[in-house]
């Protein structure tokens, strides 16, 4: 059967993505879409100085410049964020978060579904110990 066109409209909503908890462990649920990394080059949403640098990550490369790779995280996120919106949480978001945004991107849900035993392991560690003893919020 072809693809209805009108079927597509959903993609533009995006998808509700559980990404990794704030630096104070708040929980972080955002609706992300999948913007084109070569579509944002080509209309200007990447800068020119990042272009490279895009290219690099788009083909698996080390990115090697870190400040030019986290603006072009930046600009994934800006461009991903459908809610909230980037401009609501930029001065918020950690290098965690900014990594998942771009994994979400590239390698949609199952990519972010890898993620899950580390985040559970995270809470593990973050639970208190449950023995008799008063020693509240030590780590095992």
């Amino acid at each position: 059967m072809v693809t209805n066109a009108g079927d597509l409209d959903s993609l533009k909503k995006g998808e509700v993505v559980e990404l990794s908890p704030f630096t104070d462990g708040v929980k972080f649920e955002a609706r992300l879409k999948r913007p084109s990394l070569m579509t944002l080059c080509k209309v200007g949403e990447i800068p020119n100085h990042l272009v490279a640098t895009a290219q690099k990550v788009f083909e698996g490369e080390k990115h090697g410049d870190i400040v030019k790779y986290g603006e072009l995280l930046h600009c994934i996120a800006k461009a991903a964020l459908v809610e909230p919106t980037y401009d609501e949480v930029k001065d918020y978001l950690t290098d965690e978060q900014l990594t998942d945004i771009y994994n979400y991107t590239q390698r949609g849900r199952a990519g972010m579904e890898v993620l899950n035993p580390f985040r559970k392991l995270r809470e593990k560690l973050a639970e208190p110990e449950k023995s008799g003893d008063s020693s509240k919020g030590k780590r095992k």
